[in-house]
């Protein structure tokens, strides 16, 4: 009985690890897609030439920076998740 309930918590813990991750990525993805569109609308507001061509290069680099990050949340909370799960599963057929 008690092996079933800490199973079923490790389960639960390692749903909830996996939202978060899918959370945190949502959140840093549009936080990548408004620093994107704030460096375009100074780029817009440049003359143009070279400020204006490293202001397109950087808000670039800022996106992939940015999304980068989310990707790496999401994949380091997803594998916390499934660890978590597996964990709880192994509980579960051993008890």
């Amino acid at each position: 009985m008690t092996d079933d309930l800490v199973s079923g918590l490790v389960i639960l813990a390692g749903l909830i690890s996996a939202g978060v991750g899918i959370t945190i990525a949502t959140s840093r993805f549009r936080a990548a897609a408004r620093a994107y569109r704030k460096t375009g609308t100074l780029c817009e507001t440049m003359p143009e030439g070279w400020g204006s061509w490293f202001l397109e290069g950087f808000s670039g680099l800022t996106m992939g920076t940015h999304s980068l990050r989310a990707v790496a949340a999401l994949a380091g909370w997803a594998l916390a998740g499934l660890c978590l799960i597996g964990l709880g599963l192994l509980l579960f057929w051993r008890g």
